[in-house]
């Protein structure tokens, strides 16, 4: 509605990240941040944008000029909320703390084990297995991003059974 052009390119790059794999939602992740910082640009600079005076046409109304201006408000407000969903989302899927990385390989089971813990300066489960923080840090987010993965291909099974 607004530029079909680029409303095209961020449809696109939603539909290339919801379809992502593990090994590259983050990089079709921050694509689609870069859409949709390109399209909230553009919004920004609508005449309808908040804060821009939107002057009626002499055959248009003023209740025309207010809807213009409550669809350019409401599709900044919908972008906005995409894009810091997304942003928040790549966020936990590249960066973790030693604690929680150890939280999500017990949460995952990693090795089909839950008792992993930080112990002197590494990341143990007992005297089985040791791994470097780096390491654990490393294998944590690539579970995460396998589980999100996974979170959603059930939910849009789940939508096409219904």
């Amino acid at each position: 509605m607004f530029n079909q052009e680029l409303e095209e390119k961020v449809h696109s790059a939603r539909l290339a990240f919801a379809a992502a794999t593990s090994e590259d939602i983050v990089a079709l992740g921050r694509q689609y941040l870069v859409r949709l910082e390109e399209y909230l640009s553009n919004l920004y600079e609508h005449p309808g944008a908040p804060g821009r005076n939107l002057q009626p046409a002499p055959s248009s109304s003023y209740k025309a000029v207010a809807a213009i201006k409550e669809t350019v408000r409401g599709a900044i407000e919908q972008a906005e909320r995409e894009r810091d969903r997304v942003s928040e989302l790549l966020d936990s899927l590249t960066e973790t703390t030693i604690g929680e990385a150890v939280e999500t390989l017990n949460a995952q089971k990693y090795k089909g084990r839950n008792t992993w813990r930080l112990l002197a300066g590494a990341v143990t489960d007992g005297d089985r297995e040791r791994m470097s923080m780096q390491e654990a840090g490393e294998v944590a987010l690539r579970l995460r991003r396998e589980a999100y993965v996974v979170g959603c291909a059930c939910e849009v099974d789940g939508d096409e059974s219904v």
